[in-house]
C-alpha cells in the first residue's frame, strides 16, 4: 500500500513540475479540488508536496484528513510538536478525518506521554466537528491502556469510528446519530454496559466489526442495532493466550436488517434473538465454544447447546451466500447424530464454499442435504487432511438435483485416492451438473496421470457434465 501511495505521489510530482516547461495544469485546478486529491496520501508524503513549487508551499494546511503514525517521526516529541502545530493553523478548519497510529513508543515522557496528548487531540477534532477517528494503538502486554475521553459518545458530526487496544470509559450517556462504521479490534471496556450503550446509541449504524473483544465484568455481551447490516466478530489468533476473562463467551443478536455476518470465534456461543430473514451472506468458523476434541464433542445428553446450535442454524437459514469451515460441518455433522429431526433447511442458499483446515470433507454430506436450492459448490483444503477417527462416516449419498458447478481447490495436497473419492461423490450424485473443475498443479507429474486415467473412469450421472482442468 505504501509503495503505490509512493507511485501516486511521483506521478502527481511529475504533474505539478514539468521539467520542459510546459504549463502546469494539475496546479490550475482549484484549491478545494487538489485538497480532496491528497486525500488520498498519507499526511507524511502530503506535506512532501510543499516543495512542489510556491503554489503548493501550503496546500497541505488544507488537506481535511490528517494520517499520522509514529514511525513516521524521529521521536515522539517530534510528533507532538507537529499535531499540536497543525491542529493549531485554524480553529475552523474543515479537518474530517483524524486517524494516529501508534507503534511501540521508545522515548516515554513521564511514563505514559499518551495520556496527555492523544486524549486532547481527540477532544479538539471532536470540536472540530470531525467524521472520521481512528485512534490505532499498539500496546505491550500488560502496558496500560489508553483512555478514550467520554465527549467520543456524543460527537453528533461522526460517522466512522475505528478504536484498536484502547479503553473506552463507561458512558454517562451515548447519542452517536450519523456512525454508520465502527470498527473495534483488542479494544477493552469497563464493563458490557459500555459496549451495548455504545452500539445502540448509533442509531444508523451499517457494519460492525469486533475483534478480540475484551471486557472486566460478565460473559455475554448483546449486538442489539434495528439498522446494523454487516456485523464481523473475530476471536483471538493465538489459542494460548485466550483467557477466560478475556473472551466473550455469548453473544447475542438482535439485527433484523443484517445482511451480512462473519463468525471466527471458536469460543463464543452465538445466539441469534430473531430470525435473520434479510440475510445474505454469512462466513462462519466457530466450534460453538466446544472442545477441540476430534470426536463426540457434542453430548448428545447436552440438550441446552444442542438447542443453542440448533437455534443458531435456523436464525441464518434464509442465507443465500455461505462460506463455512469443516469445524462448524463437523458439529452439525455431529449435532445431527444426536437428533432424530434432520437440521434446518437452508432453501434459499445457492452458493456455498467449505473450507478444510483437517476435517475429511465426508462430514459434508450431511449438512448439503439441507440445502435443496444449492447450484454452485467450492471446497479447498489448506493442509493435510489427517486420518478420520473411529465414528466418521461418509454422510447419506443422496442426490444432489440443483447442483450445477463444482469446483475444487488445493485437491487434498495430492492425494489421490482421496480426490477420487471425492470426484465420485460428485460426479455421480449430480443429475444437472454441467462443470467440475479442479486444479492440476495440486498433483506431481506422476500423479498427473493417473488422476486423469481415473476420472474418465468415473460413471457421470450428468450427460452434459463437462470436467475442466486447470493448471
Amino acid at each position: 500500500m505504501e509503495e503505490d501511495e509512493e507511485n501516486h505521489l511521483s506521478l502527481l510530482a511529475n504533474c505539478a513540475v514539468d521539467k520542459i516547461g510546459h504549463v502546469d495544469r494539475l496546479s490550475e485546478l482549484p484549491d478545494s479540488l487538489l485538497c480532496e486529491v491528497l486525500l488520498y496520501f498519507r499526511t507524511k508524503d502530503v506535506v512532501k508536496t510543499s516543495a512542489f513549487s510556491k503554489r503548493w508551499r501550503n496546500l497541505w494546511k488544507q488537506v481535511p484528513r490528517l494520517d499520522l503514525g509514529c514511525c513516521d517521526f524521529p521521536d515522539y516529541e517530534s510528533l507532538v510538536s507537529f499535531v499540536d502545530r497543525f491542529l493549531g493553523f485554524e480553529s475552523d478548519s474543515k479537518l474530517r478525518e483524524f486517524k494516529l497510529t501508534s507503534g511501540y513508543l521508545k522515548v516515554e515522557f513521564d511514563g505514559e506521554p499518551e495520556v496527555a496528548h492523544v486524549p486532547r487531540w481527540i477532544n479538539t477534532v471532536l470540536n472540530r466537528k470531525i467524521e472520521h477517528l481512528k485512534v490505532l494503538e499498539r500496546r505491550k502486554p500488560y502496558d496500560k491502556n489508553l483512555e478514550i475521553p467520554l465527549p467520543v459518545y456524543t460527537c453528533g458530526s461522526l460517522v466512522t469510528l475505528k478504536l484498536r487496544d484502547v479503553l473506552l470509559p463507561d458512558p454517562v450517556s451515548v447519542s452517536l446519530p450519523r456512525v454508520k462504521t465502527i470498527v473495534l479490534v483488542a479494544v477493552v471496556y469497563d464493563n458490557r454496559r459500555s459496549f451495548e450503550m455504545l452500539i445502540s446509541g448509533c442509531p444508523v449504524l451499517e457494519s460492525l466489526y469486533v475483534e478480540r473483544v475484551a471486557y472486566e465484568e460478565g460473559d455475554v455481551f448483546c449486538v442489539s442495532s434495528q439498522s446494523l447490516r454487516s456485523f464481523t466478530l473475530i476471536g483471538h489468533d493465538d489459542y494460548e493466550f485466550e483467557h477466560e476473562a478475556d473472551v466473550p463467551r455469548v453473544v447475542t443478536v438482535d439485527a433484523p436488517k443484517l445482511e451480512y455476518l462473519k463468525l471466527f470465534q471458536d469460543q463464543t456461543r452465538l445466539s441469534i434473538m430473531n430470525h435473520l430473514g434479510a440475510l445474505v451472506k454469512v462466513d462462519i468458523n466457530t466450534r460453538f465454544n466446544l472442545p477441540y476434541e476430534y470426536r463426540d464433542v457434542l453430548d448428545p445428553s447436552d440438550v441446552p447447546k444442542r438447542k443453542l446450535i440448533r437455534d443458531f442454524l435456523m436464525g441464518i437459514s434464509s442465507v443465500r451466500d455461505m462460506a463455512i469451515s469443516s469445524d462448524t460441518l463437523e458439529i452439525i455433522y455431529d449435532l445431527s447424530r444426536c437428533e432424530q429431526n434432520p437440521i434446518p433447511l437452508f432453501r434459499n442458499l445457492s452458493s456455498l464454499r467449505a473450507n478444510f483446515f483437517h476435517n475429511g470433507w465426508e462430514v459434508l454430506p450431511v449438512f448439503l442435504q439441507s440445502c435443496p436450492n444449492l447450484k454452485t459448490l467450492s471446497l479447498s483444503f489448506s493442509e493435510d487432511p489427517w486420518e478420520l477417527a473411529n465414528g466418521i462416516l461418509l454422510g447419506p449419498c443422496r442426490l444432489l438435483p440443483t447442483l450445477e458447478y463444482v469446483k475444487i481447490e488445493n485437491a487434498m495436497k495430492g492425494d489421490v485416492m482421496a480426490f477420487v473419492k471425492l470426484a465420485s461423490y460428485f460426479l455421480g450424485k449430480s443429475p444437472i451438473l454441467k462443470e467440475f473443475t479442479f486444479f492440476l498443479d495440486d498433483f506431481s507429474e506422476e500423479e498427473e496421470a493417473v488422476v486423469l486415467t481415473k476420472l474418465l473412469a468415473i460413471p457421470r450421472l450428468s450427460s452434459s457434465c463437462e470436467v475442466v482442468v486447470l493448471r
